[in-house]
């Protein structure tokens, strides 16, 4: 009994006394949305979690061009406007530290790599961005099989399957992931495709289930759910599947194997280069890619679905860029104008979340309007009314595939107003040396598996339904409906 109780007592003192530092610290100059924060904390069940899209609506709303703070479910914020990104800029990460920690339970999830070392990940992300042209084809060949393999144990009606869309995306992702990350050794291989994906839904389950608990309850309870249990045994596999191919490839280089793993292998350091180090971020990273880039998947398939005359302009510029391509480069990916246009304004108004640039100082920072945040302090832009602002967007609530592309056509613009572009009116990946490097592999993710379903099928959704499924509020994330299901039916052109 003494072994659960001391935990307990030095996890509320450490608590307490944080708590009472931290007030103490608080910028009182800065106002806050709604509800002050309480002794214990915050939970899933709290004000925020149900009432998230209304608060930053009200924040930004009174503070535009400023900041305000904002008890979320995992921490108390203050939300920057964008107008002090260039206060950020000059600073090292080692002073603005990444988040993914405390958001996603990173001691008992393995989240917790992403604050050690993300310089490699950016390095290896850069890697990644030159490569696109290279590992196009590779890919897109990967979805096709993948998709083949999944339609194949579905009912075909004549040409037809209706099936969910987002575990259908899941799958297609882990594939076209796995053939980037892990190369064509492991990339078909059953054991990894289920624990990248598993992985990916354990960190998401671990998440869920603490958030429950106020978090100086998380080290009693964590040892004792199912879903802690489950990640565990999900890394001893990685760590099995990943060691011979870790092994195999220390000597060889990015130009025989242009993939993740090689360039983490190569631009490792030190204690960085260990097996449990590699295997640990190659998770990560899978968590990082798989899901955010197959909802955002999801919810562009739900906006087609309603838009048949968008599948087929769209369809016709596919087909169009590949007419005089041998294979798929980079330079056919770079004519999907209209695409791009359509995947960004699908992002605009079907954002994954409320919040980016989410990040804890570690130092005192000094604002341009005066103010000082104390080291301790959490930030986040919230990029979700900024989206939907008149100012940046005439007409913000409608849906029009061809924004960006007709923003495009004006001189100078050519190369602006892309999927992955970044600014202050567009910081849905975060903002300047911040903002996620792997944002140009998921632009050309994303348009792969775009390419092979709308070049090989029609697709809408089933019989009676011609509006998209509504998105409900659940914390700072936006409530995708993973039931939904599409239909795609074979073209025989």
């Amino acid at each position: 009994m003494a072994d659960l109780i001391i935990p307990v007592v030095v996890s509320l003192g450490a608590v307490y006394l944080s708590l009472i530092l931290y007030n103490r610290s608080r910028p009182l100059s800065i106002p806050r949305i709604g509800p002050k924060p309480g002794f214990l904390g915050n939970t899933s069940q709290g004000y925020f979690q149900s009432h998230s899209v209304e608060l930053v609506e009200d924040g930004y709303a009174k503070h535009k061009d400023g900041l305000y703070s904002l008890w979320t479910t995992d921490m108390d914020r203050v939300i920057v406007s964008p107008k002090f990104m260039k206060d950020f800029m000059s600073l090292p990460r080692s002073t603005v530290r990444l988040t993914a920690s405390i958001r996603h339970a990173g001691p008992y999830t393995g989240m917790d790599i992403a604050e050690d070392g993300d310089l490699q990940f950016v390095v290896c992300a850069g890697q990644l961005t030159q490569n696109i042209g290279r590992l196009a084809q590779p890919v897109f060949d990967e979805i096709s099989f993948a998709l083949q393999q999944k339609l194949a144990s579905v009912l075909d009606v004549n040409g037809s399957f209706a099936l969910p869309i987002f575990p259908l995306m899941i799958q297609l992702v882990t594939s076209a992931t796995a053939r980037v990350f892990v190369g064509s050794e492991l990339c078909r291989n059953p054991e990894w495709l289920s624990t990248a994906t598993g992985y990916t839904m354990d960190v998401a389950k671990v998440t869920t289930d603490l958030n429950q608990h106020y978090r100086f309850l998380h080290p009693i309870i964590a040892p004792l759910l199912a879903s802690s249990k489950q990640i565990k045994g999900r890394f001893a596999l990685a760590r099995k599947l990943l060691l011979p191919l870790i092994e195999a490839r220390r000597g060889s280089s990015g130009k025989d194997h242009p993939d993740m793993m090689q360039w983490m292998i190569d631009s490792a350091k030190g204690d960085d280069g260990s097996t449990d180090k590699l295997v640990r971020r190659m998770l990560f990273l899978n968590m990082a890619a798989i899901h955010t880039t197959a909802e955002a998947t999801t919810l562009a398939l739900m906006e087609l679905c309603a838009q048949p005359a968008t599948v087929r302009m769209l369809r016709e510029e596919m087909q169009e860029a590949l007419k005089d391509d041998d294979e798929i480069s980079l330079a056919t990916l770079n004519k999907l104008k209209k695409t791009d246009s359509f995947i960004k304004e699908s992002h605009r108004l079907n954002g994954l979340g409320l919040m980016t640039f989410n990040r804890h100082l570690v130092k005192p920072v000094h604002l341009s309007n005066g103010v000082t945040l104390p080291s301790g302090t959490y930030i986040s832009m919230s990029h979700y009314p900024i989206h939907r602002d008149p100012e940046f967007y005439p007409d913000p609530l409608k849906f029009d595939p061809l924004r960006y592309y007709n923003l495009r056509q004006k001189e100078g613009a050519a190369d602006r107003y892309q999927f992955s572009s970044i600014s202050s009116t567009e910081p849905a990946w975060g903002v300047g040396k911040f903002a996620c490097p792997g944002r140009f592999w998921a632009s050309a993710q994303i348009k792969l598996i775009l390419m092979v379903l709308l070049t090989k099928f029609n697709i809408g959704f089933p019989d009676g339904q011609t509006e998209k499924p509504a998105r409900k509020p659940a914390g700072e994330k936006l409530q995708t409906d993973f039931s939904q299901k599409m239909v795609l039916t074979k073209t025989w052109n």
